[in-house]
């Protein structure tokens, strides 16, 4: 037997609110925003970023450098220079050593990436347990979107113009190679 249909639609009215507000409930709280914006302004230049990673065939190398940063991070830490500063480096050296690795040895470049990118998230790790402090580095280790405060927005938002800016600006350069690329790698195969 079917309840009467007042009852039906006022919990169908219940349940609609209920879902409406627990869609809003977190925009009253200001590090949800900061959290939100901070998604949307990063979302840009990672979306433009990753369609030339696939089409070169370097799919995994946005994890792989994520991984690779560790040791950056924690030799600046160690040096109390800015960590950034560190990460770039260590992300950098490990994907350039990618690249030449690749070239010179009949490994394939996820395999490559793969090795490099583990061997460096070792060395992290390792000096990761060296150092004692207060401060937790399983934030820089796994991130907190949640925590991220205005100081870091000033960083995040230029750098974020800066790489959008350059991929919109030279996308056909960065095509070309692509096409160069594909081609030299048919004729090396």
């Amino acid at each position: 037997r079917r309840p009467p249909r007042s009852t039906l639609s006022s919990s169908s009215a219940a349940s609609d609110v209920y879902k409406r507000q627990i869609l809003v409930e977190p925009f009253k709280y200001s590090f949800m925003i900061n959290a939100f914006i901070i998604s949307l302004i990063i979302s840009i230049p990672t979306a433009l970023l990753s369609c030339f990673l696939i089409l070169k065939g370097w799919a995994l190398l946005g994890d792989a450098i994520s991984h690779a940063i560790l040791p950056g991070i924690m030799i600046a830490f160690i040096l109390n220079i800015p960590l950034l500063i560190g990460a770039f480096i260590s992300g950098l050296s490990c994907a350039v050593l990618t690249g030449y690795i690749s070239n010179n040895c009949r490994l394939k470049a996820d395999t490559v990436m793969g090795v490099l990118f583990s061997g460096f998230f070792g060395i992290g790790m390792i000096l990761y347990f060296f150092v004692n402090t207060n401060i937790h580095l399983d934030h820089i280790l796994f991130g907190n979107l949640l925590g991220i405060e205005s100081h870091e927005m000033k960083t995040i938002v230029p750098v974020s113009i800066l790489v959008s800016s350059i991929i919109i600006l030279k996308w056909k350069d960065f095509l070309l190679f692509q096409r160069w690329h594909f081609s030299t790698k048919q004729v090396n195969d």
